[in-house]
């Protein structure tokens, strides 16, 4: 069955403090309702925790770091969910089911198969 990343949008925020609680509540209640097609996910820190990497000049180039996310936006990308459904009208219908749908947004990507 083909499998996709439902890549999450939502506020940057950081999601391990208590004031987010209800939130996370209603995540739970997804992983929990949406298990059977769950295949791993995460929640990432805020976006001041990210670097972003750049080499210069192409492969073996000087590598450049910089503080922050690759770009800057309202909602940033907070989380994912690698799921596995029939087609994407299903991953869609799953996807509409996360939290961040309702006042963010969720991004559905099939994921590639190398077969390995």
């Amino acid at each position: 069955m083909p499998q996709y990343a439902a890549l999450i949008y939502s506020a940057d925020v950081d999601w391990t403090l208590p004031e987010y609680g209800t939130e996370m509540k209603e995540y739970n209640a997804f992983g929990e309702a949406a298990a059977a097609v769950i295949r791993g996910g995460a929640a990432l820190y805020q976006t001041s925790t990210a670097t972003t990497v750049r080499v210069q000049g192409g492969k073996g180039g000087d590598v450049v770091t910089t503080d922050g996310p690759y770009a800057e936006t309202k909602e940033a990308l907070t989380g994912f969910y690698l799921i596995e459904c029939a087609d994407l009208d299903e991953a869609v219908k799953v996807a509409a089911t996360i939290p961040a749908a309702w006042d963010g947004a969720v991004e559905v990507r099939p994921v590639i198969d190398f077969g390995g």
